[in-house]
């Protein structure tokens, strides 16, 4: 009997372990025009099994819900200068399942939106408006140092301003799920010659950052500022002069759930994974181009929970007999 239960323990813990494994990577919402419009696609963490959700909207800015079973977007992206072809953000923000089930219309305000985010716990929706010329001109004289942000309701009721500084996706899209590390590729094109790269990680509160050159993608220059520290003035970000040069694009990347990973697109507009040690550099959109990739969060107490106690109630079975 002592044997049979150890023999229970150890079975149902390897149950468990491999349940963790199939979760931990989740799946990578992107944009894509690989179909004509911008779409939201999501595809596995090593870029397989691609699935188009939102079958010619033109989207932006896919966003998942802290518990990884909702994507906020921004839709309906509209080109509304004719005269010039200048492109308007435009849309609306909507929501749907992570398959592209049940979409939502949340707003209907005509008012060009840049980005969606969600609160830490779930239940509430940031978006950040497009900086204008005439909040280029205040910001220049003085007045003004940021977008204007707002957060509504799941539903899109109660819309109201807030700080754009308050907004998660500025103050830590670039830090990793375990809250220990923050990230930045910094990407600088060079006219038409080469696309250049460079991975900084940093520990959360440390000054210096970790430089970690990507292998296949050459070098660039860093960013100036210390991600743990104060954030620059917007102004600065519209100069560029928090970049090593004007040509400098700073991207936040995507972390994977376990903090070990994280992907990110290239000016080419292809999607890239790779360890946070700078190995196992993966191009995961296979050429058919990519941009904005966002991590699915994952629970995998939740998911193990499940086929834990499926798990268990199958041995127990097994060995009574």
């Amino acid at each position: 009997m002592k044997y049979r239960f150890l023999l229970i323990v150890c079975l149902a813990t390897l149950g468990l372990a491999v349940a963790g494994w199939g979760q931990v990577d989740g799946k990578i919402a992107f944009i894509s025009g690989r179909e004509g419009a911008s779409d939201i696609w999501i595809m596995n963490a090593d870029g397989s099994d691609p699935v188009n959700l939102t079958q010619g909207r033109d989207c932006a800015s896919p966003a998942w819900s802290p518990d990884g079973t909702k994507i906020a977007y921004i839709g309906d992206i509209f080109d509304d200068d004719q005269d010039t072809g200048e492109v308007q953000f435009g849309g609306e923000i909507w929501l749907m399942d992570a398959d592209g089930g049940n979409p939502q219309q949340l707003t209907d305000d005509s008012v060009d939106k840049i980005s969606v985010s969600w609160s830490a716990d779930g239940s509430s929706l940031y978006y950040i408006l497009a900086w204008t010329e005439e909040m280029t001109e205040e910001s220049e004289a003085g007045q003004r140092n940021g977008p204007d942000a707002f957060v509504m309701a799941l539903d899109g009721s109660g819309s109201s301003p807030v700080e754009w500084r308050e907004v998660p996706h500025f103050r830590y899209s670039s830090r990793s799920p375990d809250g220990t590390k923050e990230a930045i590729v910094v990407l600088r094109e060079k006219g038409d010659e080469e696309n250049l790269a460079r991975l900084q990680i940093t520990n959360v509160g440390e000054a210096e950052p970790l430089v970690i050159p990507l292998p296949d993608l050459h070098q660039s220059g860093l960013c100036v500022f210390d991600p743990a520290g104060p954030l620059p003035a917007w102004s600065d970000f519209l100069k560029g002069t928090v970049c090593v040069s004007d040509d400098t694009w700073i991207l936040s990347p995507t972390w994977s759930p376990n903090s070990m990973r994280i992907a990110f697109n290239s000016l080419t507009n292809l999607i890239w994974a790779i360890d946070i040690d700078g190995s196992n550099l993966v191009e995961l959109t296979n050429g058919l181009g990519g941009r904005r990739p966002a991590w699915q969060p994952v629970v995998p107490a939740a998911t193990a929970t499940s086929v834990e106690t499926q798990s268990w109630g199958q041995i127990k079975s097994l060995l009574a007999h």
